[in-house]
């Protein structure tokens, strides 16, 4: 009997592979199915919790279906998560929820397996780091309450990327793909188990030689490569107390042909494609340690500690010519190419005309950063039950330190014969700068249930000590914080199937440590309502939000649009309102004979305002209106993903569109030279399985090979990929 509450104790936490796996049948369990039962438990992870809030996940079978790389594309079919492309391959994701800006995904709590994959997540957010998407196995977007569990950023919420589980016996993994430019895939994955230990091993490689076409010749690509190895360790499945201990440690490194300078509206309407000649030789390279070490153990049935200490290594330097000697603000020379001296700067940058002069060559700069983030971090969920009241409760604390170090310097280049030489001038050191942040964060929430009710209530505590030090400038600052961050909900069962929800919440984003200390963090009150229905085969739910911000925050940063000069100066936004809908839905329709057809649907309608008139330097917001729109917000997105599924092959498609944006905040008709198209691309996928051994699948993104405008920045406009077709082979052993 002890072996088998044990047994009841796992499952109740076990996360199954799959719909049909480890099932419990309908008669008393065998001793020999026990112990079946009881190797093929893999996580201790509590499922099944609908959050009081907005929640979505795009599980494996999804991933699998759509053979994506690029983060942006999985996400676009969430609902309320805003995206702007800028490299065609989302290298360098810009994601963002309810208002809080996509710029580098700053404004988002990024996890993987619930620890912060940020370079340096308090200072320095931007997502210039971020895991293959194609070794996920799911990937969560959470909004709502429901974020401040998640934090520090709380104002869009947060997604977290779930790695491959450990199998449950040996398996080993082959995924090979290649498609036009070049493109080559390489993913394995070996997995040793035995009844007390396992061991798992992956490498991934990605390659292309790049889409765009760079004046002159040469590649515009990327070539990535991560391997990671993890090592789990348990006790007996008969112990009182069952305790696990993971050991991870992983290597990424990429190096990109990629840069900030995309073309004007003349060039773009005649080659999308095009790269210019001045751009040849920028390019990305970044490298990433990551260690990790969890223990969890499950007390009873329903309590479990899960413990993780971490520590992540980031260094990248990119270098891209960003400037002229001359003229600091390329993006205007882009804007306006016939405009005065401009004429003279274009026809350069293209490699048209020579450099005539120190003032006409061109500045490559290069961003030379490194970053630790380290921490320890606990949590507690528990389940209770007193008198008529069901609780689940969840409880945690991380002490956390990262930090960035910035060294920037400028080398200048002359063009001559259509050819970057490097000229006299002597190398430039114009940055050299250290920011670091230690963060203490303690959460709560309860979550009772009584009759048809369930009431949420949570708080996040943020304790921050944040210190910044100029060394060319020769200049230190320190600030500490503590902020309080409540959210609660509640939810009403109709019936079995219909639920009513509403709820509020703090959104915070610290001010990163810099040249300042009087900027004050991004403070809102997010409140949302809804409904959400779910029978046999459909789920759907609707959900009406809105964003009360008291101080939006902007930073500059050269993806944003602004010079080197202005490169890490934060502004204050003052208050702004952000609201919307969101419609979700998913379903699993049989058709008989083994068929199926999954399908999901995602609609967002937003709308934003300023409150208050007042000018800035901030490229993206410039002089603003009372009434003004924030920038690269949609008002419209929809997509749908649907296949037809028999035992043995699969047919799928993937729709996606959004309306038009501003590149700069304004109101009214959108101005032609601020305006980034609407986008609608057709996906299709097709999967034949011939055996265990050996399935085939092919994919074409954007059948139509529609090319348009999706983003002005950072320097001119740019384009999204073109009709794009691989095919791929893989193997399970």
């Amino acid at each position: 009997m002890r072996y088998a509450s044990t047994l009841a104790a796992m499952l109740a936490f076990a996360l199954p592979a799959r719909a049909d796996e480890h099932a419990l049948p309908d008669h008393p369990l065998t001793d020999e199915e026990l112990a079946a039962l009881a190797e093929a438990v893999e996580t201790i992870e509590i499922i099944g919790r609908a959050p009081p809030g907005a929640k979505s996940t795009i599980d494996h079978e999804a991933l699998e279906r759509a053979e994506e790389n690029d983060i942006h594309k999985v996400l676009a079919h969430v609902a309320g998560v805003y995206l702007r492309d800028e490299d065609g391959y989302g290298l360098r994701p810009n994601i963002g929820m309810r208002g809080a800006a996509a710029e580098r995904s700053a404004k988002v709590a990024l996890m993987e397996d619930g620890v912060l994959i940020a370079p340096a997540p308090y200072s320095a957010p931007a997502a210039y780091y971020f895991p293959l998407v194609t070794r996920m196995s799911r990937v969560e977007v959470i909004k709502g309450p429901s974020a401040i569990l998640h934090g520090p950023n709380t104002v869009g919420g947060a997604v977290n990327l779930i790695g491959t589980p450990m199998p449950g016996e040996r398996e080993a993994y082959v995924d090979a793909a290649l498609g036009g430019d070049r493109y080559g895939k390489l993913h394995t994955r070996y997995a040793e188990r035995d009844e007390r230990w396992g061991l798992l091993g992956e490498y991934v490689k990605l390659r292309t030689d790049g889409f765009k076409e760079l004046d002159g010749g040469g590649d515009t690509g990327f070539d990535k490569d991560d391997a990671s190895l993890w090592f789990r360790l348990h006790g007996a499945p008969a112990a009182e107390t069952f305790h696990q201990l993971d050991l991870r440690a992983g290597y990424a490194r990429e190096g990109s042909d990629e840069t900030y300078t995309g073309l004007t509206d003349a060039d773009f309407a005649l080659a999308p494609q095009r790269r210019y000649r001045g751009t040849a030789l920028d390019r990305m390279d970044w490298d990433h340690v990551r260690l990790r070490a969890d223990h969890a153990v499950s007390l009873g049935t329903h309590r479990r500690v899960t413990t993780t200490a971490y520590r992540h290594w980031f260094h990248r330097a990119w270098g891209k010519v960003d400037a002229f000697v001359g003229e600091r603000d390329l993006a205007g020379v882009l804007a306006a190419p016939e405009a005065g001296a401009n004429q003279i700067y274009y026809a350069i940058l293209t490699g048209a005309a020579d450099s005539q002069s120190p003032e006409e060559e061109l500045l490559l700069g290069t961003n030379d950063r490194r970053f630790v983030s380290q921490g320890v971090q606990s949590t507690l969920q528990a389940e209770e039950r007193w008198g008529p009241t069901a609780h689940q409760f969840d409880a945690g604390v991380r002490i956390h330190f990262d930090r960035a170090d910035r060294r920037r310097y400028e080398d200048a280049y002359r063009m001559s014969g259509g050819e970057l030489m490097r000229s006299e001038r002597v190398r430039a050191h114009v940055l050299d700068s250290r920011a670091e942040t230690v963060a203490l964060a303690v959460h709560a929430q309860d979550r009772v249930r009584w009759g048809r009710v369930e009431v949420t209530a949570g708080l996040r505590l943020e304790l921050l000590d944040a210190r910044f030090a100029d060394y060319l400038g020769g200049t230190q600052h320190g600030a500490r914080e503590t902020v309080a961050i409540p959210g609660g909900g509640a939810i009403f069962h109709v019936d079995d199937r219909l639920q009513l929800l509403a709820g509020v919440h703090r959104g915070f984003v610290p001010a990163a440590p810099a040249a300042v200390d009087e900027l004050r963090p991004e403070l809102s009150v997010n409140y949302e309502a809804g409904a959400r229905w779910h029978n046999q085969h459909v789920a759907a739910d609707v959900i009406g939000f809105f964003s009360d911000y008291s101080n939006l925050k902007g930073t500059c940063t050269l993806s944003t649009g602004c010079t080197s000069m202005q490169d890490g100066e934060q502004f204050d936004g003052g208050r702004v309102h952000v609201w919307g809908v969101e419609a979700q839905t998913a379903a699993e329709i049989p058709l008989g004979a083994g068929w199926r057809a999954p399908l999901t649907a995602a609609y967002t309608w937003t709308r934003s305002r300023f409150q208050a008139n007042f000018a800035s330097d901030f490229a993206a917001w410039g002089d603003i209106e009372a009434g003004d729109e924030l920038p690269y917000l949609p008002s419209h997105q929809l997509a749908f993903s649907g296949a037809v599924a028999a035992p043995r092959w699969e047919l799928g498609t993937a729709v996606r569109w959004h309306g038009a944006v501003r590149d700069v905040a304004g109101q009214g008709p959108i101005a032609a030279d601020e305006r980034a198209d609407a986008v609608f691309t057709i996906d299709l996928t097709a999967h034949v399985t011939v055996a265990r051994w050996a399935e085939l699948y092919a994919t074409c993104a954007n059948l139509l090979d529609e090319q348009v405008i999706v983003s002005r920045r950072p320097y001119g406009v740019r384009p999204n990929p073109p009709r794009f077709i691989t095919a791929g082979y893989k193997a399970r052993f």
